[in-house]
């Protein structure tokens, strides 16, 4: 009984922080072209250049190589949980995107986007899984290099994000707004994954 009320535990965990991460990334960051880095970050950047395309489809396709090794590397569990983190976003992230939106000032924008992502991200990953992608990545380092804080970690990956955003969108405010997302998202990850400690 109680091993089941752990699993329901981590499998709720990562449904909660995909969902939360999806609607911050559909609602504050894409209509203002803004990202929270990472592979969803990736796949913004990609269907600008290729002008077709969403965001969520593109992150399944950039996903599922890093899944085989993250796989292989770090067990069942985080593969699994991973696997459905990466899935429930992707898709949640298009659905949320094809409904209309309201505009909000970009600066808006980057701080509730960068919040409510860092929150789901560090649900996700305070439950042992993730959202795929960078975040594979991450762990894996995070096994290399157990002092850094995980947040710091992702920062570092995001920050090319950020650079990227920049070019790609021609305007410096994007990628001055990505970096307070990715500042923002990174802090609250590790408040919540070290409970604001």
């Amino acid at each position: 009984m109680h091993k089941l009320r752990n699993e329901l535990k981590w499998i709720l965990a990562t449904i909660l922080g995909s969902a939360l991460f999806a609607a911050g990334f559909a609602l504050f960051l894409q209509p203002n072209d803004l990202n929270s880095g990472g592979i969803s970050g990736l796949a913004m950047i990609v269907t600008e250049l290729l002008g077709f395309g969403s965001v969520g489809t593109l992150s399944i396709v950039i996903n599922l190589p890093l899944f085989l090794v993250g796989g292989i590397k770090i067990g069942k569990r985080f593969f699994g949980g991973s696997l459905l983190g990466m899935l429930l976003s992707s898709v949640l992230i298009d659905l949320i995107a094809s409904f209309p939106m309201p505009h909000t000032d970009p600066l808006i924008g980057a701080i509730y986007g960068g919040v409510v992502c860092g929150l789901g991200l560090g649900i996700v990953f305070s439950a042992g899984t993730s959202t795929g992608g960078s975040d594979i990545l991450v762990r894996l380092l995070k096994l290399r290099f157990r002092n850094v804080p995980i947040g710091k970690i992702s920062m570092c990956f995001d920050a090319v994000v950020v650079v990227l955003t920049g070019l790609v969108f021609g305007d410096v405010k994007n990628a001055l707004y990505t970096g307070i997302t990715v500042y923002l998202c990174g802090k609250v990850i590790d408040g919540v994954v070290y409970r604001f400690d």
